[in-house]
């Protein structure tokens, strides 16, 4: 495969990323999700 190929599959692959990103909406994060993260990480224990 040519490098400039590659570069445009990149490019496009980038555009399609950044375009779902800004379509799809994100949910905030809730407590209940923050609680679960805390019960897995170490450094965020009591």
């Amino acid at each position: 495969m040519r490098t400039s190929t590659c570069l445009l599959l990149a490019l496009v692959t980038a555009l399609l990323g950044l375009g779902l990103r800004l379509a799809v909406p994100v949910a905030p994060v809730d407590a209940s999700y923050r609680d679960v993260v805390r019960a897995y990480d170490p450094s965020q224990r009591p």
